[in-house]
């Protein structure tokens, strides 16, 4: 019987010096192509939006490679990804290609579109450090960064409607975009391009005369507004 033990007790000490536990916030950690799938996800089940016909949850409907920065710092590259800005979550293909739902917290996405070569950069809003209380929550696109940093917020909402005469209810998807300037851990939201001046009151005048005699309206609201922060930086 004793002999019985010992050899039990041996076996037990094999097996656990065989076994790894992988902790998530070493700097150290090798990642392998599989390790991020093991960080934390739980099955998708597309049935909210199966009535949609026009718009879209997502920031691009189709899956897109990403890098996924984690709070401690480690990076996971080429994570193919969905961003649902309607729930705030970050859909990604597991093991197999299930869809996920990331369930652990993630700081950064940087998602890359082959189409036009371009990255986007997404922060989460519970890793942005403010004073005052947040103005919106979830995920913000990172637009331009320096003493003063700009971010867009996308949000997503949906309506239903009944067409006359059908017995099948139809959803829409609308979305809606406005700017948020991060300075002295404070988040100010700007609706609207010429509402700037007045938010960002310690520089009014010059960013007054700047948006009447250098904003070019030719481009795209993003880019006008990151043209502007630039400015409000080089006056700081």
């Amino acid at each position: 019987m004793k002999i019985f033990f010992t050899l039990i007790f041996i076996a037990c000490l094999q097996i656990a010096s065989s076994q790894k536990v992988v902790d998530v916030s070493k700097s150290d950690l090798p990642v392998g192509g599989n390790t991020f799938y093991s960080v934390g996800g739980a099955p998708f089940v597309d049935s909210k939006f199966i009535k949609l016909v026009e718009g879209t949850p997502y920031f691009r409907k189709d899956w897109m490679n990403a890098s996924i920065i984690m709070p401690f710092g480690r990076e996971y590259k080429d994570i193919e990804v969905k961003l649902n800005l309607f729930d705030q979550q970050l859909h990604y293909k597991g093991e197999k290609d299930m869809e996920l739902v990331a369930t652990t917290p993630i700081k950064e996405v940087i998602i890359s579109d082959p189409s036009n070569d371009s990255k986007y950069h997404f922060v989460h809003s519970s890793f942005i450090p403010v004073t005052n209380a947040s103005p919106k929550k979830g995920w913000f696109q990172r637009l331009d960064s320096g003493a003063a940093s700009l971010y867009k917020t996308i949000t997503k909402e949906i309506s239903e409607n009944k067409p006359y005469g059908s017995a099948t209810v139809e959803q829409k998807m609308s979305t809606t975009e406005t700017y948020l300037v991060y300075y002295n851990n404070t988040l100010m939201e700007i609706k609207k391009i010429k509402e700037a001046p007045g938010v960002l009151a310690n520089k009014k005048k010059e960013l007054e005369e700047f948006l009447d005699k250098k904003d070019n309206k030719k481009t795209s609201l993003d880019e006008r507004m990151k043209a502007l922060i630039k400015f409000y930086n080089s006056l700081l």
